[in-house]
């Protein structure tokens, strides 16, 4: 049985409530044998995210008419996503950093790890989402995690990194 380590662009997306495929791919997860259980987030994503939506909600409440999203839509999103970590962590399914993860991490902080965004540029990979790929390939119990993440073709340059895209999951 494999388990699943949510990247937290994934996250990010089940948290917006918008039907993008990372929520998709998590609400039909028990209908192919992946339970709550199987799915786990890295410390790292809380802290990441919550960071993310407050630099939002500091921008929206500064240049309202620039904001992507307006300050009532982040204030829900910050509501959503202290539900989804209560629910992570009540379950034991937030995966804290040990040090057999801070050694694989220490190891990808001398990779160059480029993804790229939407438009096509590329990127150097930030320090947290290192850790998550650490996480995900040293894993729980000596079982790696499946990273839940969208493609990326720096992916295959990572020694035994396994990578569900929930936008293959979607379109099948």
């Amino acid at each position: 049985m494999s388990r699943y380590l949510m990247s937290s662009q994934c996250v990010f997306d089940v948290i917006k409530r918008r039907n993008l495929n990372a929520e998709l791919w998590l609400e039909a997860a028990d209908s192919r044998g992946i339970y709550a259980d199987d799915i786990c987030i890295s410390a790292v994503t809380p802290m990441t995210i919550r960071w993310q939506l407050e630099q939002a909600l500091t921008a929206a409440r500064a240049k309202p008419e620039a904001a992507v999203h307006p300050v009532p839509v982040i204030r829900d999103f910050i509501d959503q996503a202290n539900r989804l970590f209560e629910d992570f962590a009540r379950d034991d399914r937030i995966i804290a950093m040990d040090h057999r993860i801070a050694a694989r991490w220490g190891d990808l902080l001398d990779m160059r790890i480029t993804y790229r965004d939407p438009d096509g540029r590329p990127f150097e990979v930030p320090s947290a989402t290192k850790v998550e790929i650490a996480t995900a390939l040293v894993g729980r119990g000596d079982f790696p995690f499946v990273y839940v993440d969208y493609h990326q073709d720096a992916h295959a340059d990572i020694p035994g990194l396994t990578v569900e895209n929930p936008e293959d999951f979607v379109r099948k």
